[in-house]
């Protein structure tokens, strides 16, 4: 559970950077791929650098898995903005917050992984935590006047898409072959190859890189690279049940990133945010209503 909530903790400081990029008139991209040199450094010196460059070769088995990381990070964050910027903040962050349906589809039926565990009221607590996320991020004016069609679909469906990707890739890679020692450095491999891919961008686009991008990358780059290290980790501790580890992290980083939104930007919450907010809570008990009646029955 401590590894749970500091992923949480870790994604809604993520939030709040992103949420001033505007107020600072910060440019998304260069920002982003500042962030991914700042999580490399991050965690090389939170492992060391005697221990991280040893353990790098491709002949790791999960090298592979790595490059493929990178590139669909890059690929999900570019398709994030570009979602926020043509389709709105709520349609973005509907989209990316119930891609977490892919993971629980995969960890259920494909890897079946902790499915066992699984008991009636966690599979309520499953389709609660779906509700929530829907009327927690609905946003009053949200819908868009523009003609709904196959073609309004296609930018959200790929944050969608590609958003389930990761946490699933992360989920099998972490129950196939990351080991305990293993989780920061394959972090750190990631981020780097992301930072190769979306610096190349940057070069062959002419893209400009502005001091103020990159400290905003800075600020943003310490808690990007905890946000999956912790993922990994709370993976560990809950044996790699996705099923039930990502509903509880989704609306934990809602209720997380509503409460700092609210205290901090003095966004307001409409009737159904409340609802929203309401079931998550529900959500949260039914997921973990076994863990919660053995503490206060010991």
């Amino acid at each position: 559970m401590t590894y749970l909530l500091l992923t949480i903790l870790a994604n809604v400081a993520i939030f709040l950077a992103f949420r001033s990029f505007d107020k600072f008139r910060i440019n998304t991209f260069p920002a982003i791929i500042t962030n991914y040199l700042i999580c490399v450094v991050t965690g090389t010196l939170y492992v060391g650098p005697s221990k991280v460059i040893p353990e790098i070769s491709i002949n790791q088995p999960w090298f592979p898995a790595a490059i493929f990381m990178g590139i669909v990070f890059v690929s999900t964050f570019y398709l994030m903005a570009r979602t926020t910027q043509l389709r709105g903040v709520a349609v973005a962050t509907v989209a990316s917050k119930m891609s977490l349906a892919i993971p629980v589809i995969f960890s259920l039926f494909i890897f079946k992984i902790g499915t066992s565990t699984l008991d009636t009221w966690n599979y309520i607590g499953i389709i609660t935590a779906f509700v929530a996320i829907v009327l927690v991020s609905k946003k009053e004016g949200g819908l868009t006047k523009e003609k709904i069609n196959l073609r309004f679909f296609i930018l959200p469906f790929a944050v969608f898409f590609l958003g389930g990707i990761i946490d699933t890739s992360l989920n099998y890679i972490n129950h196939r072959w990351l080991t305990e020692e293993i989780e920061a450095i394959f972090t750190i491999l990631i981020f780097g190859l992301a930072f190769l891919i979306g610096t190349s961008i940057i070069l062959i686009r002419r893209i400009k890189v502005r001091p103020r991008d990159m400290f905003a990358g800075l600020i943003l780059g310490i808690p990007n690279y905890f946000s999956i290290y912790l993922q990994l980790k709370a993976l560990s501790a809950f044996d790699n049940n996705g099923a039930l580890l990502y509903p509880s992290l989704n609306i934990g980083i809602i209720i997380g990133s509503t409460l700092a939104a609210i205290i901090l930007f003095k966004e307001r919450l409409s009737r159904v945010n409340k609802f929203g907010i309401a079931f998550a809570i529900l959500a949260i008990f039914l997921l973990s209503h076994r863990g919660i009646i053995d503490y206060f029955g010991a």
